[in-house]
């Protein structure tokens, strides 16, 4: 910034002492990748500036200041002069001018003791990272009031069967003492985050797309005993985030940031091969791919906030089937189809969902306006009967939808809210009865829908270490697949 700095000119300085640079950056690339404008020593006490004057503007000029508290910064004069500059200015602290982070389980003598702190210490990178930001949002706006409204807390079971809001899926008694494991070791072999699995319609064959630019493909017809077929399919230039098997099993299509749709013939998975030439015309990176049940299309969308329909009748010709969908107005994260074929929803960086009526793929149209969420949504999915949809979304929830009449979709009970992180996948059970959420907290969580307000099943499913990016059922519902952050693919039974 060559320009004399004035109040307001950066939203954080951060304060840490030299033994905690590798923090104090790691904390700032976070604020910045999220948009916040940061002030720190590392990259902006640059040669010819005057390092004090510096220090004084960061302190005076920033909104806010971060101090990285350890056991060395306590013992820090330079530390000590920044946090009490900041502590000092808002000494009541109303405006929360000073946020301190501690990355270690360290004390806060004195002042510091009064103000509530980020804890970063104990916890991975990717929860670290979620526990700052929203901290840090919620220093911003104020207020740390959830986007969901809690559970009643009492137990009232005649009142729960007296009323209350329909779930359309199912009605039978709830799941009797389900207890879910994991089967097995992970699949491991990607050398990179798994960001999508999918299972083939007979259940014998796995599917998982990889940040690493390959797709890899599993025998599980013994789940407990699980082998890779084949080589990896690397024809990917970069990161493979979608992928899915047409209902005859005999094509795979998958989806690449390097702006491409592939057509694999997996009619024997030990052999693939390419079906056709790479589908070019998404201008950007394709977030997500899906076959209809019903007839050959297939849909695809992606980072230029579009959805496109093709005619894969002949997988090794496909053609478009009509012009993009452009209602959406960012990015569309994912697609599906509902059971009948007919509707087609879209979830997207734009915090809506669409619903398109594809009963002709070569004339689709909208079928009622878009259902909007408080964040991002980025995962959709049909429960088994087509009478609801399951929407996960960036502010920590998941909403459900009637959309038993797709012109006219209501919302269904209080949306789902996983206790300690946002859901980024969402799948539904055969019968309908589980819905299954992946998690930014590394876990699973299992929601019995069989009751009118759905209820979590047993503990969280714990293995993964890193962020939940996928989750399937298999298709005679006893085995789930997940694919984490942490680069493997575990499988469990759940029925």
């Amino acid at each position: 910034m060559g320009n004399a700095p004035e109040a307001g000119s950066w939203d954080f300085f951060v304060s840490y002492t030299a033994a905690d640079r590798a923090w104090a950056e790691w904390v700032a690339w976070q604020l910045e990748d999220s948009a916040y404008r940061v002030l720190i020593q590392e990259w902006d006490f640059v040669p010819g500036s005057n390092w004090y004057a510096r220090m004084q503007q960061g302190t005076r000029f920033a909104r806010r200041t971060i101090a990285v508290l350890s056991d060395a910064y306590l013992s820090s004069v330079y530390g000590q002069q920044e946090w009490q500059a900041a502590q000092s200015a808002d000494p009541q602290g109303f405006a929360r001018k000073l946020l301190p982070v501690r990355i270690e389980d360290c004390p806060r003598p004195g002042l510091l003791g009064q103000v509530v702190s980020i804890d970063l210490f104990d916890r991975d990178a990717d929860q670290a990272r979620r526990h700052l930001l929203d901290r840090v949002d919620h220093a911003v706006k104020g207020r740390a009031k959830p986007p969901t409204p809690p559970r009643f807390p009492a137990t009232v079971p005649a009142a729960r069967r007296a009323g209350g809001p329909d779930f359309p899926t199912v009605d039978p008694p709830r799941q009797p003492d389900l207890v879910p494991c994991s089967i097995g070791a992970p699949l491991t072999g990607h050398t990179a985050a798994v960001w999508s699995v999918a299972f083939s319609p007979n259940g014998r064959t796995l599917a998982t797309a990889s940040r690493d630019a390959t797709v890899r493909l599993w025998d599980v017809a013994d789940p407990a005993l699980p082998e890779q077929i084949a080589a990896p399919l690397t024809e990917h230039a970069s990161s493979v985030g979608s992928v899915a098997f047409s209902p005859d099993g005999r094509t795979l299509a998958t989806g690449s940031d390097d702006g491409t749709v592939r057509l694999w013939d997996v009619a024997d998975p030990s052999r693939p091969r390419r079906a056709a030439s790479p589908l070019a015309d998404h201008r950007g990176a394709v977030l997500s791919v899906a076959f209809s049940p019903t007839q050959p299309t297939l849909a695809t969308a992606g980072e230029d906030a579009t959805v496109r329909l093709w005619d894969v009748a002949v997988p090794s010709r496909p053609r478009l089937a009509a012009g993009p969908l452009t209602d959406h107005a960012g990015g569309v994260s994912s697609v599906a189809f509902s059971p009948d074929g007919r509707t087609l929803a879209g979830g997207g960086y734009d915090r809506t969902v669409w619903l398109w009526d594809v009963t002709d793929p070569s004339q689709p149209r909208r079928a009622a306006a878009p259902l909007g969420h408080a964040g991002r949504v980025l995962s959709v999915a049909f429960s088994p009967d087509g009478h609801a949809l399951a929407a996960a979304s960036d502010d920590n929830a998941v909403w459900l939808w009637n959309v038993t009449d797709p012109a006219r979709p209501r919302q269904i009970s209080a949306p789902l809210a996983p206790r300690f992180g946002g859901a980024l996948s969402v799948a539904f059970s055969r019968d309908g009865r589980i819905l299954a959420t992946g998690n930014d907290d590394s876990t699973v969580w299992l929601w019995d829908l069989t009751y009118p307000s759905p209820e979590q099943i047993a503990s969280p499913l714990a293995g993964h270490s890193a962020w939940l990016l996928s989750v399937a059922f298999s298709p005679d519902g006893h085995t789930l697949a997940t694919g984490s952050g942490d680069k493997t693919v575990r499988l469990w039974h759940v029925g």
